[in-house]
């Protein structure tokens, strides 16, 4: 983990490790308790839950041997969610009411709503990370953010038209930019951080998954429309009169057409790229992950990372397979149910017992997959994020003062689970 063990550091230059436990003792506890009061109280309790998350995560991330702490609480987030509410709903009733009242302007309500709804998702996110930090001490040293929500979130808009437009391309430049503006606003105590960041660091894991995952997908919608003039016919795409329900199939006038030969090139070209994508994914985030954390900086003191691409497979690979299990498991139980539900029908205790039975383990396979989720994948990434992470110079940290930086209200990321673009945990910084 420690790329400069046996190498003697100058005075002053020290580093720092930074440690997390992956076994996670009682994190389970939590999950079960998380899921089943959310579950009787209408996901209300979640907003504790996702606290109660947070604060064992935090907690359990030990930075040059003092863990972090985590003050946020979930009456903090609930309210934050109930004002945001007050602020959506009558955004959604005006414009559905704009839509009812003029039918030209209704079909301008659906663009105008989701540019509109993006926009405000982008200042949710902005605004709920500057909440996570402002609830986030260390050493007595709480970080904070500050920067313009707005700012952020139409700098965010105006890169993905550039992705769009460049046929996404600009992608790694926005995410590089965006993470500057997140960085160089968070503060340490009165300190500000900094990211050298740049789209050209990442440039190569993410042409690897383009020209695999998206260019040939690309291609092949291009070549279609250029076959079409352009001009793809209404009725490609017919019910099937064969099914009752509503299922579209390809319509047969336009068999052993050029046509036909373009879009099974892009069905052909989905079915290869899309899985690809699945498997490139990972290997994206872990080097872009990796890039973001070594370019970021607090004074003399730097982040340097060694995260490697297989850190972040093998916790999915874990995953799969446990959820493989697990749904082995549910079907010898359900296997042993069915000679039980193919017993008269007059037999009303059977009955009961087989639908109380089949609810019980409806609910059972959600939180289990829940759990798995959270002890494999969640906790395997963070662990590997936070231990192949050190802190280069680290008496300059040590040397950062408190900070009397007022506290964010819950409301920043009560937006953000109110437009549901907001998440229990990031693994990442």
């Amino acid at each position: 983990m420690n790329q400069m063990a046996g190498v003697p550091s100058p005075a002053g230059a020290r580093t720092g490790e930074i440690a997390f436990d992956r076994k996670a003792p009682g994190l389970t506890g939590i999950v079960v308790k998380g899921f089943l009061l959310s579950l009787i109280t209408f996901s209300i309790y979640r907003f504790w839950y996702f606290t109660n998350l947070r604060r064992y995560f935090w907690s359990r991330t030990v930075v040059a041997g003092s863990p972090a702490e985590y003050l946020g609480t979930g009456k903090e987030l609930f309210l934050g969610f109930l004002v945001a509410l007050a602020i959506l709903v009558p955004i959604y009733i005006l414009l559905f009411v704009i839509g009812l009242l003029s039918p030209v302007l209704a079909t301008l309500a659906a663009p105008i709503s989701f540019i509109g709804l993006f926009v405000l998702g982008q200042y949710a996110l902005f605004r709920g990370r500057r909440y996570r930090a402002s609830r986030t001490r260390w050493r007595g040293i709480r970080l904070g953010q500050d920067g313009s929500g707005f700012a952020y979130a139409g700098r965010a808009f105006l890169w993905w038209l550039a992705t769009f437009a460049s046929l996404g391309l600009a992608f790694p430049f926005m995410r590089a930019a965006l993470e500057r503006y997140r960085i160089d606003h968070t503060l340490i105590g009165r300190s500000r951080m900094r990211s050298t960041a740049t789209g050209r660091s990442i440039l190569t894991p993410w042409m690897m998954l383009y020209i695999v995952a998206l260019l040939p997908i690309l291609v092949s919608v291009a070549a279609l429309l250029a076959a079409t003039g352009f001009d793809i016919p209404s009725d490609l795409l017919i019910q099937d009169p064969a099914s009752e329900k509503s299922k579209f199939i390809f319509n047969p006038d336009y068999e052993d057409t050029t046509l036909a030969s373009y879009g099974a090139a892009v069905v052909i070209a989905a079915s290869v790229s899309i899985p690809l994508a699945l498997l490139l994914i990972p290997y994206y985030r872990a080097r872009e992950t990796r890039a973001f954390l070594n370019a970021a900086s607090l004074g003399e003191a730097r982040l340097a990372s060694s995260l490697k691409a297989r850190q972040f497979y093998f916790p999915y690979l874990v995953y799969m397979l446990a959820v493989i299990g697990f749904i082995i498991v549910l079907g010898i139980i359900f296997a042993l149910l069915v000679p039980l539900i193919a017993t008269d029908g007059e037999n009303v205790g059977i009955h009961a017992f087989v639908i109380a039975s089949s609810v019980l383990l409806y609910l059972g396979a959600i939180l289990g997959t829940n759990v798995l989720y959270i002890r494999i994948i969640t906790v395997r990434l963070w662990h590997a994020v936070a231990t192949t992470m050190q802190i280069e110079n680290l008496p300059e940290l040590e040397a950062v003062l408190a900070s009397t930086r007022a506290r964010s209200s819950g409301l920043n990321e009560g937006l953000a689970d109110a437009l549901d673009v907001g998440g229990a945990l990031e693994i990442g910084f």
